[in-house]
């Protein structure tokens, strides 16, 4: 079950990664598609974060949403590519750019004084966090295997 999971006797990459890679992937598209949908959401917490940090107006709320959906396409598309390619390092930096991501918003948050969105942003980065501890353990755990059965078979010819 465990060799199944990890996928150590076949070429490729861990199956288990195939979900965690289709999340990542859905998670940034549908991010960039929600802007038309949540534009009327977005004006005013973008508008208190530029005027709380930067001390921006209304003006600068257009080019700050469509940059902050464009980095989420991007991370999104890494994670497309990492699925195509079956490559666990393109799949671990999307990760961890969405946890850097959310460490942004959630200094944004902290400096804007708005807790409601703290909160949320501090739970995706936990998520973030369980996904790439995820990946890392499977990763880990998949090179021991195939070490072991290397170590096996070596000692079988001997």
């Amino acid at each position: 079950m465990v060799e199944r999971l990890l996928n150590v006797r076949e070429a490729g990459w861990p199956r288990i990664f195939v979900p965690i890679g289709v999340f990542l992937a859905a998670f940034g598209v549908c991010n960039f598609a929600e802007l038309p949908l949540g534009w009327k959401d977005r004006v005013p917490q973008i508008t208190r974060y530029l005027e709380a940090t930067v001390g921006l107006g209304a003006e600068w709320v257009p080019a700050a949403l469509w940059t902050a959906k464009t980095v989420e396409l991007a991370l999104g598309v890494i994670a497309v590519i990492a699925l195509t390619r079956r490559h666990v390092g393109l799949l671990a930096t999307s990760v961890l750019g969405w946890m850097g991501w959310f460490i942004a918003f959630a200094v944004l948050d902290v400096w804007a004084a708005d807790r409601a969105e703290l909160q949320e942003h501090t739970v995706y980065f936990v998520m973030f966090t369980v996904l790439l501890v995820s990946i890392l353990v499977v990763s880990a755990a998949r090179q021991a295997l195939q070490r072991l059965e290397g170590y096996a078979s070596t000692r079988a010819d001997a």
